[in-house]
């Protein structure tokens, strides 16, 4: 990292007997990966999800998030709908299928092949643009998974011996851990076109040990505030804060 590279630097001057230096903050600029000038707002259209009972609504709950940093981001004005519109297409899709809300493997499989076949359909984009005044769209797909990881880890503990003399002790000892794993594929759509311009995926995870209180809902949160700087990268400029040495 930049800091790094200052202590190091700051570790070789003072090696040399530079009697004066300063360290001082600076910014270095990073242009964003879509130019997204061309538009005046935009709209978190909502998210394709897995079709399985969730305690978090994935696809609400992102949107939501992402509105938030884009309003103090962005000159862009960001569009909020009370619901996700993508949703509405995708319950018409769920009630195609299955209107008592219990899905089998095969219904699950044509779910996914709709709503893939949905996301890349440019009349529906446009058709949705042109209702709200032709906004860049920012809509994809979403995973959020808990999973079982406890297991033996390696343990180092100090003992004393019979003497009273202290030695390291190394074994195993079972942890109970949990772990919430997100993936996220962001489209953003050009809805006059009603094509998709950018593609962008990001997946990370999230573990809680024995001793620390973590649901899906806390889970969700923590993976969602790392991910939102790299979200935010694709669309917006972003400034990288680090230091430099200044010699007298």
């Amino acid at each position: 990292t930049m800091r790094s590279v200052a202590v190091s630097l700051l570790t070789a001057l003072s090696a040399l007997g530079c009697s004066s230096f300063v360290e001082v903050p600076v910014e270095t600029p990073l242009q964003s990966k879509l130019d997204v000038s061309r538009f005046r707002r935009i709209l978190i259209a909502g998210f394709v999800t897995d079709l399985q009972d969730a305690d978090v609504d994935l696809s609400a709950e992102t949107s939501r998030l992402l509105q938030n940093p884009l309003r103090s981001n962005t000159r862009v004005q960001v569009i909020e709908p009370d619901r996700p519109p993508l949703q509405d297409a995708l319950d018409n899709i769920l009630a195609r299928l299955d209107e008592e809300g219990s899905y089998a493997r095969e219904e699950k499989e044509q779910y996914a092949l709709e709503a893939d076949r949905l996301l890349e359909d440019p009349e529906f984009w446009r058709t949705l643009g042109e209702e709200s005044q032709q906004p860049l769209i920012v809509t994809g797909k979403l995973g959020f998974e808990g999973q079982n990881r406890s297991g033996f880890q390696p343990e180092e503990r100090v003992m004393r011996d019979a003497s009273g003399s202290p030695r390291l002790v190394r074994g195993n000892r079972f942890m109970e851990r949990k772990g919430f794993t997100l993936s996220a594929d962001f489209y953003c759509i050009d809805s006059k076109a009603g094509e998709r311009i950018h593609k962008e995926r990001f997946t990370d995870v999230v573990l809680y040990g024995e001793r620390q209180r973590g649901s899906p809902q806390s889970a969700d949160f923590e993976l969602m505030d790392r991910l939102l700087p790299n979200f935010l990268g694709v669309i917006t400029p972003q400034r990288i804060r680090g230091t430099r040495v200044l010699l007298h």
